[in-house]
């Protein structure tokens, strides 16, 4: 079988343990080293000492004279609850007015570094990533014995995972489903997870059902079948139209029940509280914006009547910290939509 060049399209040895031609590689790995250099130097940027005291004269004016007691890091403090005092603004979220968002962009270099990646390591998923699929599967797992007729009956959910990316987060949950649809509006990262894990039921030996298309759920009319789980893990932030993106999650795929059978959602994102994120503008040039989990919190509750957090690896964070935890990136377990 001939090896085709995810990028440019043209043949490759079969020797290649990657799956990029010379010319291709070599170009992401300029782009890689570039995007760290950046990133690093938007981080010295904000490198303040927080033990460095302010200096300052009643006219405002730099001075030799240190106001006892005030550093830096005071002064962030209190424009940080400052803000989280102001009114969500309606069209993106955030309460930082200077907050600077980036726009919608193709992130096809994102999922070609990616697999390049891959290649090299073996590695598919950020391990954060990976811990909110596994959470997620145990979710579904403790609702498989919940069920009323459990274990004489074995009700699996059915699964969308919105965002699949290269599929491997749609493997991990089909270990607990009766069907899993991936779906992502990459079509490279797609291709490669048709080849890497779909499966379908046979005749003689049970397999969950994982299947993978390529589609823009913002974009395509149809109509879809009901599911029991909505997953999209390190999505919404990638959207421009987040209010879009939520109200097409519940119109396209909310089975409209309560109780049990309820539709769960679980959507992440980062949390700009965590100190290693950037402050006045997204830390990933794909992301068009970067909630703190008050702001993100507060978005959810437009949208669903029940709504908890979670950190990466599943555990709850208390209620009482919901709007000031730094734990990022945060996962939400969201129900019964308000639309």
């Amino acid at each position: 079988m001939k090896k085709i060049c995810q990028v440019c399209k043209v043949e490759i040895p079969e020797d290649y343990q990657n799956l990029l031609c010379d010319s291709c590689y070599k170009k992401q790995e300029a782009e890689n080293a570039q995007r760290k250099a950046d990133e690093e130097a938007d981080r010295a940027k904000l490198a303040l000492d927080p033990k460095e005291p302010i200096k300052a004269t009643p006219e405002g004016k730099q001075s030799d004279k240190k106001l006892s007691g005030i550093t830096t890091k005071d002064v962030f403090q209190a424009v940080e609850d400052d803000f989280n005092k102001v009114r969500i603004l309606p069209k993106n979220g955030i309460t930082d007015p200077n907050y600077k968002e980036n726009p919608e962009m193709e992130d096809k270099p994102q999922w070609e570094a990616n697999i390049v990646q891959f290649a090299k390591s073996n590695i598919l998923l950020w391990k954060p990533t990976r811990w909110m699929y596994e959470y997620v599967r145990e979710s579904m797992l403790v609702k498989i014995q919940e069920h009323p007729q459990y274990p004489k009956f074995i009700w699996k959910p059915k699964v969308v995972d919105v965002g699949c990316g290269m599929g491997v987060g749609s493997n991990v949950l089909s270990q607990e489903a009766d069907f899993v649809w991936g779906i992502d509006k990459n079509e490279a990262s797609v291709s490669f997870a048709k080849q890497a894990f779909s499966r379908v039921k046979n005749g003689i030996y049970y397999s969950s059902q994982v299947t993978y298309d390529h589609m823009d759920i913002l974009k395509d009319t149809r109509e879809f079948l009901k599911f029991d789980v909505v997953v999209a893990i390190e999505i919404i932030e990638h959207i421009y139209d987040y209010k879009l993106f939520l109200e097409t999650l519940i119109k396209k795929f909310d089975k409209r029940k309560e109780g049990y059978e309820a539709t769960e959602y679980f959507i992440s994102t980062p949390n700009r509280n965590n100190r290693n994120i950037l402050k006045d503008h997204p830390q990933n040039k794909y992301h068009c914006r970067e909630w703190t989990s008050s702001e993100y919190l507060a978005i959810l509750k437009e949208y669903f009547k029940e709504v908890e957090l979670f950190n990466s690896k599943g555990i709850p964070i208390p209620k009482d910290e919901y709007e000031t935890t730094t734990h990022t990136p945060l996962l939400a377990k969201c129900s019964l939509p308000k639309l």
